[in-house]
This record gives structure tokens, C-alpha cells and sequence, in this order.
């Protein structure tokens, strides 16, 4: 078996996967999650998966606030967890690492930042390891978590990536990676996307207990 099928093992999704009760799926159905990856000449990707909820919809209590940026990083790697299994994954002060069954470094995220102001919150790592990654690179991307405000009182949940080259790059090359990558990594990452999104909106558009 080739190593980008070994991958594309590693993280094979579970399908129907509930979110936490069907309260939750009601209302994060209500809402759609939106997606757009781009390959740029030098086979960088960025990725963006974007939730847009508009204001009259939202609890009264929520508050983009250093809680809520902890919550929405919880949320996605807990979906992380739930579509890979076999993927052990480690968080602290310093970032966070997916470990396959075999000890290896799938992805690590470091050097950790934090925005937190009234209009926008948001958390984003560094992307700086992993069997993941291209491997001879200067820089291996960014990724973001987070929920920002937009005209209209419109809230905009988000989950973005920029610059990250993939190994496939050094697999197949950028013409051939770039086709293959939706069908692969690419897919596996807007299934987390869409989960982590609709788990969010259920949590910002529940009426509070």
C-alpha cells in the first residue's frame, strides 16, 4: 500500500455521525456551511468553510469572548476525534499534534495566537510538522478557528487555512495533487468542517436551559 492511500486510511470518516442531541441537528441543519479551496502556482492551499447566521437567530447570551474562541477549538478538534478515530490527538500551551496508532506525527499546529475583541474571535496555529506536510518547505501555512461579525448583524463561524502545501504535492506534483486532493485529504477535511460548523450554529442558536 502506497503512503497516500496509507493516509487516506488513517483518517477514513464514520458516517452518521450524530451531534449532541436532535435539538442540536434541527437547528444546525437550519443553516448551510459554505466552502471554498484554491490551489495557488506553487501548490499552497487555501481553504475556507464559513457559517453565516444572522443575528435574530442567535441566543441572546452569546458574546464573542475568550470562552467562546476555547469552545469553538474544543468543538473542532472533538470532530477531529469523531470522523479519525485511530488519530490520537495532543493539545496544549504549545499547539497540537495528531499522533497515528504508530506514533507518528500526522499534523502538528504550534506557536499558538489569540484575538479576542468585539468584533472577532479567533485562534490560529502555525502549521509546522507532520507526514501531512511537504516536506522542504520554508513555511508550511497557517490554520484558524473562529466567529467574527459581519454587516447586517450577521455572525460568520469560520474555519481557515492558508499557504499550506500538502505532501501529496511531492507525491504527484501540483496538476495531479490539486485533482486528487478534493477526492482525499481535501474531503476528509470539509466532512470536519461541516460537523464542527453545524455543531457550532447548534450551539449559538439553542435557547439556553
Amino acid at each position: 500500500m502506497g503512503r497516500g492511500a496509507l493516509c487516506h486510511l488513517l483518517f477514513l470518516p464514520r458516517e452518521h455521525l450524530a451531534l449532541e442531541n436532535a435539538n442540536a441537528t434541527i437547528a444546525a441543519m437550519s443553516f448551510q456551511a459554505e466552502h471554498s479551496y484554491r490551489f495557488d502556482a506553487q501548490g499552497k492551499l487555501d481553504a475556507d468553510d464559513w457559517l453565516l447566521i444572522p443575528r435574530a437567530h442567535l441566543r441572546s447570551d452569546v458574546q464573542l469572548d475568550a470562552a467562546f474562541a476555547d469552545e469553538l477549538v474544543r468543538r473542532y478538534f472533538e470532530m477531529v476525534k469523531r470522523t479519525s478515530p485511530f488519530i490520537n490527538i495532543l493539545r496544549d500551551m504549545q499547539g497540537v499534534r495528531y499522533l497515528t496508532p504508530l506514533n507518528k506525527t500526522a499534523m502538528l499546529f504550534a506557536e499558538p495566537e489569540r484575538i479576542v475583541d468585539a468584533r472577532r474571535v479567533e485562534t490560529s496555529w502555525r502549521i509546522a510538522g507532520g507526514f501531512m506536510l511537504a516536506h522542504n518547505v520554508s513555511y508550511g501555512g497557517r490554520f484558524y478557528l473562529g466567529a467574527e461579525w459581519q454587516s447586517h448583524d450577521v455572525l460568520r463561524i469560520y474555519s481557515t487555512i492558508r499557504r499550506y502545501p500538502p505532501r501529496l504535492m511531492n507525491w504527484f506534483g501540483i496538476a495531479r495533487a490539486s485533482a486528487i486532493y478534493p477526492r482525499t485529504q481535501g474531503w476528509l477535511h470539509r466532512r470536519i468542517g461541516d460537523l464542527y460548523l453545524r455543531a457550532a450554529a447548534a450551539r449559538v442558536t439553542q435557547k439556553a436551559d
